[in-house]
């Protein structure tokens, strides 16, 4: 949960990055395929980042381009003018598809490091989540048989004990706190027993709001 949120904050004073889908084909939890293109702002316009990506099932972060340059409107490049960018010089500044070919609620984590900034973004093509009455909730994968999630929220009551049940091959009800913002962030396991497949399920147990969500989980 650590590496998840710290790619979530890793974006500097002044900095800013987003992603924008740029295709999409193929069906949710099968054979999904999402390209993005991705944007930063607030950086040198000579900056050169490589790009690195963590997976939910590598040990360690890996090194995927070196020498990404920032274009118009500050989307990501193989700009392919300097032996130093990335690129092809018969096709110079070609924006970058990031590709993500996702399990269901598998994050994309992403940064572009230079020598004077990190810049990080999670990006989950195709999401477990649920909003009920202003309230919404959100599983992420962290490991690749989902036996271990991550659970975030937003719009709760701020620094309040939020009370959610963990449904499984056991059943468990749990509180978490929520932060000044109505944010709410914990771990699960969805307590498989005996089990080694199945299906869990969160839900929120508050009078203002219940989203539910559910996944399976189990060997891929």
């Amino acid at each position: 949960m650590n590496v998840e949120v710290g790619f979530e904050e890793m974006v500097p004073p002044g900095t800013s990055i987003h992603a924008k889908e740029v295709s999409r084909r193929g069906k949710s939890g099968k054979d999904l395929i999402v390209q993005y293109h991705i944007f930063v702002a607030g950086v040198a316009p000579d900056t050169l980042f490589n790009y690195i990506d963590w997976p939910v099932n590598a040990e360690n972060p890996s090194v995927r381009l070196e020498g990404i340059s920032v274009g118009k409107d500050g989307v990501l490049i193989c700009a392919g003018r300097t032996a130093e960018e990335c690129g092809d010089p018969k096709n110079p500044d070609d924006p970058i598809e990031f590709t993500s070919i996702p399990l269901k609620g598998e994050p994309s984590r992403l940064a572009f490091i230079s020598s004077n900034v990190k810049i990080g973004i999670v990006i989950v093509p195709d999401p477990v989540e649920a909003t009920d009455n202003g309230c919404a909730l959100t599983a992420k994968r962290l490991t690749r048989p989902f036996d271990l999630a991550f659970i975030s929220g937003t719009g709760y009551p701020p620094n309040a004990d939020i009370h959610y049940k963990v449904s499984s091959e056991m059943v468990g009800v749990f509180i978490v706190k929520s932060n000044g913002s109505g944010a709410i962030r914990v771990s699960v396991i969805p307590f498989p027993g005996k089990k080694k497949e199945g299906i869990a399920t969160v839900k929120i147990m508050e009078s203002k709001c219940s989203p539910e969500i559910s996944w399976e989980w189990g060997p891929m």
